[in-house]
């Protein structure tokens, strides 16, 4: 018995001495609450005697009818040779019936149920994840303390029979707690056999894993790659003959079915991995030959996909590489002296953007061509020189802004340093230079106003109010703003050109 359940003892005290005074007046000195509070405890020792043993045992009536069935063919022979327990000691010494008594023993009833239900629906848990075949003595155990533990509580006896219903919830517990480290092994032994084609195995693994964790993906996962496996091993088997044959294209297309039926499988995976392996070899070995043959008969266009073809089979292969260098250095013979006369031609016409194309063509055949390098040199500025020039003359009117007008002096003087610049660059450099010198000379120009407007010419000057004012502007568009108080803004786009001088009037006159 724990500390919390020793007997209580009865404390010894003097009783007074009665006084025939005080026994006289006695009946009048009685408390009012008295009757009620014996009415009170009256009916509490009925509800611990009579309600709260039909209530406990109503409780109990949740207990596996098997163990209590069991229990039951226990003979009393084992119970008188068992130490008596502190609730028999307590009915021994004629305290029992004691209200103190009774709630204590309720108590431990209660608290030997509360185990028994949590030690019950452990066990039916177990039992549904199928420990009786994976764990058939430990169950058994289980059972056998529980069975113990029930001899003992309809012997009322609580306190052992709540230790031994803790002992089997205990082993039960740690059963429980085993359980995913169990799922994992069944998930492990399934996949091997996956893996090693054996399907009988693979079944059992996959339907105890789903007991032991119904609904869990990893299952559903396997049990997907369990419902492909004869096909995967039919695509497996065939593949392996074809290859005996010699036939490796048709080994690796049996292969490739078992590696999309089951793209997890290890074994599929490797085999496959090996005989793409050989299949390639033999295709750049193939290659390797057609290529040859092609460049010993100058054809160069399939001389370069036969080893393109073998450089891809094999990344880096040194093989393929050192056939592009003796293509390349035949079909450079064959072509350079084509494209040195080509570039030659266009040089001579001042085709520079064309001549620049063949140059890079060269250079893409052979990156060391002396006169490829040579002729960019000549042709890449005389093409950014023409590009600026026709700029200058097909746009003047953006000359107005002084750092174009700047850029395109440059411009002029840049072409104008080239050498040997032929009779077409020369042309584009005095029309340029027409351009320049009709931009670069003020015209006059009159703005009138009301003289109530403020006016500003954008990037020219702000005039302020005035009723005429004559400006000088380079040739190009301008704009004119006039704003006035509670009036709507004037704008004027207006363009300067030789010939072109008419007036510029800007006026607010729409009120707000």
């Amino acid at each position: 018995m724990t500390e919390q359940y020793q007997r209580v003892q009865p404390t010894p005290f003097d009783a007074p001495e009665s006084t025939p005074a005080a026994a006289s007046t006695a009946p009048e000195a009685r408390p009012p609450w008295l009757l009620p509070a014996f009415g009170g405890l009256a009916v509490l020792a009925l509800v611990v005697i009579f309600v709260l043993p039909a209530w406990v045992e109503s409780r109990g009536t949740n207990v596996d009818p098997a163990a209590r069935e069991a229990a039951s063919g226990s003979t009393p022979a084992a119970a008188s040779d068992r130490a008596p327990s502190p609730q028999e000691a307590a009915l021994a010494d004629g305290n029992a019936a004691s209200p103190f008594a009774d709630a204590r023993a309720a108590k431990a009833r209660a608290e030997a149920q509360d185990l028994l239900a949590e030690l019950l629906d452990v066990q039916e848990n177990l039992k549904e994840r199928g420990a009786e075949e994976w764990a058939a003595d430990a169950m058994t155990g289980i059972a056998e303390e529980a069975l113990a533990g029930d001899e003992l509580y309809r012997e009322r006896a609580f306190d052992e029979a709540i230790t031994r219903y803790q002992d089997a919830l205990t082993a039960a517990l740690a059963l429980e707690q085993s359980l995913p480290q169990r799922f994992e092994a069944q998930i492990t032994s399934a996949r091997e056999a996956i893996e090693t084609f054996d399907k009988d195995a693979a079944a059992t693994a996959l339907d105890l894993a789903e007991k032991l964790k119904p609904g869990a993906p990893e299952t559903a996962s396997l049990r997907k790659r369990f419902e492909v496996l004869p096909s995967v091993t039919e695509d497996y088997t065939a593949a392996s003959d074809a290859e005996a044959t010699g036939d490796l294209d048709s080994a690796v297309t049996r292969m490739e079915s078992a590696a999309t039926n089951d793209s997890a499988h290890e074994r599929v995976a490797s085999e496959l991995n090996r005989l793409r392996a050989a299949l390639t070899e033999q295709r750049f070995n193939t290659a390797m030959s057609e290529g040859y043959a092609a460049l010993d008969e100058a054809d160069f266009e399939t001389a370069q996909g036969r080893f393109e073809r073998a450089g891809k089979l094999y990344p880096g292969s040194s093989e393929a590489a050192a056939a592009l260098q003796e293509l390349s250095s035949a079909r450079t013979a064959a072509t350079l002296q084509r494209l040195q006369n080509r570039s030659n031609s266009l040089l001579a016409d001042e085709d520079w953007n064309a001549a620049i194309k063949v140059f890079e063509e060269a250079l893409a055949i052979d990156q060391s061509l002396r006169f490829a390098r040579e002729g960019l040199l000549v042709a890449r500025p005389r093409a950014q020189a023409e590009k600026e020039l026709t700029a200058i003359v097909e746009k003047p009117e953006r000359l107005v802004d002084d750092a174009i007008l700047r850029e395109a002096q440059n411009a002029v003087t840049r072409a104008r340093s080239l050498d040997d610049r032929g009779p077409r660059l020369s042309a584009q450099i005095e029309a340029a230079q027409d351009v320049l010198a009709v931009a670069s000379t003020p015209l006059p120009v009159t703005l009138r106003s009301d003289g109530l407007t403020e006016v500003t010419v954008y990037k020219v000057a702000r005039l302020g109010l005035f009723n005429q004012e004559q400006l000088k502007l380079r040739p190009g568009q301008y704009t004119a703003v006039g704003s006035r108080r509670g009036y709507r803004d004037a704008r004027v786009v207006f363009t300067v050109a030789p010939g072109n001088l008419s007036e510029v009037y800007v006026a607010c006159t729409e009120a707000i």
